[in-house]
């Protein structure tokens, strides 16, 4: 084969590689999701407003949101429900304006009181990842996926601070190497349960 068609034949591989990544990039891209209400306020957590929104103020007081971090006995979901309640408190006193949904950065230990500038649906968001894997918290996908498999909370003890954000994080990285090593089924995202922390591993399609 002379350099001409060695060429076309290199160039026709680079294209085919190149048409197979994007389609499974394509295959990959996390579904949208819906979110919950809790206590009648759509809330949005690993999570962002599908919608543009605008920052009111912060939804409760630093101090409120390291108290609920360091409880031990409510569950997530308990938690958030007070975090709920005390903003709703705050808005009646004046001290949040008027709000429409809450976000909650797990991370920074933030909880912003939002305010939709137009809006189609309030509960429709942007999924965020963790560490490359897309986390659907108080929220489900909006689509068709199959749940490959059903875990149990799973994290270190010693995740650095103790905190949600660090348990996820530390399931997560627990989950993926499970996958590596063969244990579960690949897959493209988790649902978790606010409940008791428990994993549904899913594909997205049928």
């Amino acid at each position: 084969m002379n350099n001409k068609g060695t060429m076309k034949t290199f160039l026709g591989i680079c294209l085919l590689f190149s048409f197979g990544m994007l389609t499974c990039a394509q295959e990959n891209k996390p579904l949208p999701a819906t979110v919950e209400k809790v206590e009648g306020v759509p809330v949005f957590v690993y999570a962002l407003p599908a919608d543009d929104y605008e920052v009111v103020g912060k939804a409760v007081s630093a101090g409120h949101t390291i108290r609920l971090a360091v409880d031990e006995i409510s569950t997530v979901r308990e938690k958030t429900v007070q975090l709920v309640r005390k903003a709703l408190e705050r808005k009646e006193n004046g001290k949040v304006p008027a709000f429409d949904a809450i976000i909650i950065d797990l991370d920074k230990e933030k909880t912003q009181a939002i305010k939709f500038k137009e809006s189609s649906d309030p509960l429709k968001a942007k999924v965020l990842d963790q560490d490359g894997v897309p986390v659907y918290f108080f929220s489900k996908p909006d689509g068709a996926y199959t749940v490959v498999a059903d875990l149990q909370a799973d994290y270190s003890l010693r995740a650095e601070r103790g905190l949600l954000y660090d348990k996820i994080k530390s399931m997560v990285n627990r989950t993926l190497r499970k996958e590596e090593s063969g244990e579960v089924e690949k897959f493209d995202a988790v649902i978790i349960n606010p409940d008791d922390l428990s994993e549904q591993l899913i594909r997205f399609g049928k």
